[in-house]
């Protein structure tokens, strides 16, 4: 890191250097048989130059050896750029973290893992043995670090455990798919739990309905509640808003949600995968910070780019997909307030209206207007307070921000989905149904 800062020197540039190191394991279970163990070694960096005249270049590799190259390359490359209009900041010297890593993770081996998928297997077999079912299990350990034309320096590691399973039945004019997940920093996830969740969706699932069209009640699982959060998302994004393609811009402290709705960012949130003690721009974060308080807009997600058109300060959201990437103003860990009731209590009080759990086709809608219009992949028709069966060629539609006024109640139950959002049922009173 110290050559990084004689190179930026030399030029007489400021930027940054972002250096990842990952390794994974992962053991593949497809259509009830083993199908794979791989394992995956990642390392490479990206440099970020700005010139005296605030112009920008990005350039990476996978070969640390040619950082020199790369960085005098990108350097020539700046007086191209677009402007940065912000500036590299300075990095702590202790951020207060301590790097969350389980060595159960990083020892796992492929006997260990090809156990693990063989048990949900097997378990998935012997109550609906008709069944095709695939699982992934994946291990990995993840280093970054970032380094500037200061010589500032730093670093943190973290561990991640996941397991996806999906079931597959086909029968004559029906293909059902299941799938469940689990994602988190420990080996810790429950195994039954996620078992329990498959045996759920596929005991609704062998009775199939098609409901008339109308507008109906709408329980929105944890999953099924992105339909509503992926166009919300696209709103609190802080580059569409300093865009202006946010339908949420200019509207900090307004009320537009239902008071029901609470929404935070997490990003220290013990454990959880994506959770870190500074943005991948060397922005400190902090253990938890309002979205969306009681309905009201609390903030946006913004990097040093959007915060600087914005005339304003990066909320610690500037994070890389890659060392490959530049970055992006992205959430860390997000939690929505939970309510007080159980989700059976809400399925018994809508009467009649429908499950989501998830859809197909949702980022074809004008996503930035908060349209959604997509086919209903996984839910279910509940009549009389109670579940009937699966639905089948149906459709749902309206706008994500409407829908988010429209909320009747949340429930106690949540669950973290892939390990980044901890999500509970929400109830919404009206949603466009169709065939």
């Amino acid at each position: 890191m110290a050559e990084f800062k004689r190179i930026l020197g030399k030029n007489g540039f400021t930027g940054d250097l972002f250096h990842q190191r990952i390794d994974e394991k992962r053991v593949e279970f497809e259509a009830n048989e083993f199908k794979s163990f791989d394992i995956k070694e990642e390392e490479g960096f990206g440099v970020r130059f700005i010139d005296e005249n605030g112009r920008t270049a990005f350039g990476a590799s996978n070969k640390l050896e040619e950082l020199e190259n790369i960085c005098e390359h990108t350097a020539h490359m700046a007086s191209q750029g677009h402007e940065a209009g912000f500036t590299i900041p300075p990095y702590k010297n202790s951020f207060g973290w301590e790097d969350q890593l389980d060595p159960k993770v990083r020892d796992m081996q492929e006997e260990e893992m090809s156990q693990i998928g063989e048990f949900l297997v097997k378990r998935v077999l012997n109550v609906f043995p008709e069944s095709l079912v695939s699982a992934s299990v994946r291990a990995s350990w993840e280093e970054r670090e970032l380094a500037n034309h200061r010589g500032d320096n730093a670093h943190y590691s973290r561990s991640s455990f996941g397991i996806d399973i999906s079931v597959n039945q086909t029968r004559e004019r029906d293909i059902l798919e299941v799938s469940a997940e689990r994602h988190w920093g420990k080996r810790t996830i429950d195994f039954e739990d996620l078992i329990q969740e498959i045996f759920f969706k596929l005991e609704h699932s062998q009775k199939t309905l098609k409901p008339a069209p109308g507008r109906y009640p709408v329980l929105f699982t944890p999953n099924g509640l992105t339909v509503l959060l992926f166009p919300l998302l696209y709103g609190l994004n802080g580059k569409n808003v300093a865009y202006k393609r946010s339908p949420l811009a200019g509207k900090l402290k307004g009320t537009i949600f239902s008071p029901l709705l609470n929404l935070k960012e997490t990003p220290r949130e013990r454990w959880a995968p994506t959770a870190c003690p500074f943005d991948d721009e060397g922005v400190p974060t902090t253990s938890e910070r309002n979205i969306i308080q009681e309905g009201k807009l609390e903030g946006y997600f913004l990097d040093l780019w959007s915060a600087a058109r914005l005339g304003t300060a990066s909320t610690a959201n500037g994070y890389r997909a890659s060392f490959r990437s530049t970055p992006e103003p992205v959430p860390a860990p997000l939690v929505v307030k939970n309510g007080l009731r159980d989700r059976e209590t809400l399925v018994e009080e809508m009467e009649e209206g429908l499950i989501v759990d998830s859809v197909l086709g949702l980022g074809q809608s004008n996503i930035a207007a908060g349209v959604f219009s997509c086919n209903v992949q996984l839910g279910f028709w509940v009549k009389g307070g109670n579940i009937q069966g699966r639905v089948k060629d149906v459709m749902i539609s309206g706008n994500a921000y409407q829908a988010l006024r429209d909320i009747r109640e949340i429930s106690r139950d949540n669950r973290w989905v892939w390990g980044r959002m901890l999500f509970p049922y929400v109830l919404v009173n009206h949603v466009n149904l169709s065939s």
